[in-house]
This record gives structure tokens, sequence and C-alpha cells, in this order.
């Protein structure tokens, strides 16, 4: 199962909502928190990071707001979810479960395994933009 955090799938919410309104005007912060019921704060923590990996840019004032700092065609979800990822996206084992030891091969034989399935999993993301993600392109 994949397992994205609440930063990976507020992050492409965000993006989402900048790639549908690329090139047409900026989009502030607030509607998208009101639209997808996400804490502004929170938001605005997520709009910082992408930001800094150099996938959005704001433009500040009282009819200011965000859009992507590049197309939708350059920037690719693996790109995005690697600028937040601290851990791997596919779990090895159930949270709830007492014997979830990840990443201890000599309990767990499919650590190594889930490793490489995330690994392709990464891979294959790294090729899709977010134009082909919201069917822009």
């Amino acid at each position: 199962m994949i397992r994205f955090s609440k930063s990976e799938d507020y992050a492409i919410l965000l993006l989402n909502a900048l790639t549908i309104n690329y090139k047409k005007r900026l989009v502030p912060l607030s509607k998208v928190a009101r639209d997808y019921h996400i804490p502004l704060l929170f938001l605005r923590n997520i709009a910082n990071v992408l930001m800094r990996a150099g996938f959005i840019k704001a433009v500040e004032g009282k009819k200011g707001g965000y859009q992507l700092a590049k197309s939708p065609k350059d920037i690719t979800l693996g790109n995005v979810l690697r600028s937040f990822s601290h851990k791997p996206l596919l779990a090895s084992c159930s949270d709830d479960s007492p014997a979830c030891v990840c990443g201890d091969n000599s309990v767990c034989s499919t650590g190594t395994a889930w490793r490489r399935v995330n690994q392709k999993f990464l891979e294959s993301v790294s090729h899709i933009s977010l134009g082909e993600f919201v069917h822009e392109e």
C-alpha cells in the first residue's frame, strides 16, 4: 500500500490547483485551504517547501497568490515526492502490526523486496509530469 504523508498529499493538491490555473490566474493559498479543508498554516509550510524546491513562486500583494514556477510538463510527481519524502512511500507491514520491524531483515524478509518496489514506484512517477497527472496536456 502506498502511504503518502499529509505534506506530500497536500503538496500534490496544491500543485494540482496551480496546474489547472497555469497561465490563467494567481491562486491564493486561502482558497486552496478552504476548498480542500487544509489548515492554512500547514499549507503555507508546504508552499515554502515547494518554493525552496523551485516548483512554485509567490506574488505578494492584495491581488497576489501562487503560481507554478515552470511549466507543468517540467515538474514531475517523482521530484515533488522526493522533496518531501524522508521515508519509503510503500509500507512493508501494517502500522498496527506488533511484528512491524521494518528494516530488520533478520525478522522481516520482505523489507528488501518492499524497498525495491518503492524504488520502482519512484522511478515510474519520475516520468509523470503534473500536466499529464492533471490531464492538461
